[in-house]
């Protein structure tokens, strides 16, 4: 059995894990849309600069890697905006004092559906990138 000391020190240690958790959250968000926004942002300037549209082949492929970019941003808007929500849910549930098993249960349902989103946001940049690649490998290689 723990003593008061020790349990107070792993609160602590609980608390700092989910305050690192929240930063390591917020830093995901963060980085996902720079990269998916300065992808997009940078293969339009080398569509415009390197190979225009009208000497490009396969262009369908840029299209759909840009897609995947704007998908990308999309996802990580809706997954912030949802996090936002499920806060607010469980800081109602935990006002009204329901059942502390139905509270991790419901809060496990949402980070669920967070993860998923997070994963998808995941799996849309990376290709859209592999999608930019390509279309610039063949555009090298035809136009070279």
């Amino acid at each position: 059995m723990k003593t008061k000391e020790e349990e107070n020190q792993w609160k602590e240690y609980r608390l700092s894990i989910l305050e690192q958790k929240s930063k390591s959250e917020d830093d995901f968000e963060k980085y996902i849309t720079y990269i998916s926004s300065g992808a997009l942002g940078l293969t339009v300037t080398f569509i415009d600069k390197i190979s225009p549209l009208k000497e490009s082949v396969y262009v369908w492929i840029i299209i759909l890697g840009w897609g995947l970019f704007a998908l990308t941003l999309f996802l990580n808007l809706f997954s912030h905006y949802l996090s936002s929500r499920y806060n607010e849910k469980t800081i109602n549930e935990i006002d009204m004092d329901i059942d502390y098993s139905m509270l991790l249960e419901n809060i496990d349902k949402r980070n669920e559906k967070i993860s998923c989103l997070n994963i998808s946001s995941i799996i849309s940049l990376g290709t859209g990138i592999l999608f930019v690649l390509i279309f610039s490998s063949l555009n090298a290689y035809y136009n070279g």
